[in-house]
């Protein structure tokens, strides 16, 4: 018969508090990481990436009547997605976007062009369509209440590839704030706007770079 053996009781205790000492340690070591990645965020992958090192036009359509309640929609939209892309995207070269509007104003039926002839157009690498399907700041159903509502799809197109259909297409639908409509005492509609406008651009580039997001707290009032 195989000799068992032993580990003499001594060696037991001894190594029972080793562990009792070193418990601590790795779960406060634990503790330590988990909150690390709390604050850093997690990652997020990007859904597209070839906007990188490539002239990009931002191209923003909006409905007549959306324009008449609110004129420079194009002008917030366009100007929102840019800063953005210029904050996080710098190999991204940007058409300037008061350039794209002053050519649809001067352009009737520019809505008939293909968006790769647009692209052609200006010269540019991809296009990013972006097509406005609400953009507001307050309830239908209670006019005193205050909630930016952005509704859009987004789509890229390749201006050096043969492919005609989209290469990238996204859809979004933007709240701020995201819990529930505040009262205009508490916040204005300029702020509620500006605030929607961060969110959805945010939102729209995210897609096109690796990023970390970490959960932020839902502000209501002006700081």
């Amino acid at each position: 018969m195989r000799p068992r053996f032993r580990v003499p009781s001594a060696c037991l205790q001894a190594l029972m508090a080793c562990f009792l000492l070193a418990s601590p340690l790795l779960l406060s070591g634990c503790w330590l990481f988990a909150a690390d990645e709390r604050m850093r965020g997690k990652e997020v992958v990007a859904e597209y990436l070839g906007l990188a090192d490539k002239s990009v036009a931002i191209v923003v359509y909006v409905e007549p009547a959306t324009l008449n309640e609110f004129p420079d929609a194009r002008e917030e939209v366009s100007a929102h997605i840019a800063r953005q892309m210029r904050e996080n995207m710098p190999t991204t070269r940007l058409l300037d976007p008061k350039d794209v509007i002053h050519w649809q104003d001067e352009t009737i039926n520019w809505v008939g062009l293909s968006e790769k002839d647009i692209g052609k157009h200006f010269g540019v690498d991809r296009v990013l369509m972006v097509e406005v399907l609400d953009y507001s700041t307050r309830m239908k159903d209670g006019y005193s209440d205050l909630q930016g509502n952005i509704r859009a799809t987004a789509k890229v197109f390749e201006v050096d590839t043969a492919e005609s259909v989209p290469s990238w297409t996204g859809s979004f639908d933007v709240r701020w704030p995201k819990d529930g409509p505040v009262d205009t005492d508490r916040v204005n509609e300029v702020v509620v706007r500006m605030r929607t406008l961060q969110s959805f651009s945010e939102k729209v580039v995210n897609c096109f770079y690796t990023h970390r997001e970490v959960d932020k707290p839902i502000r209501t009032r002006e700081e």
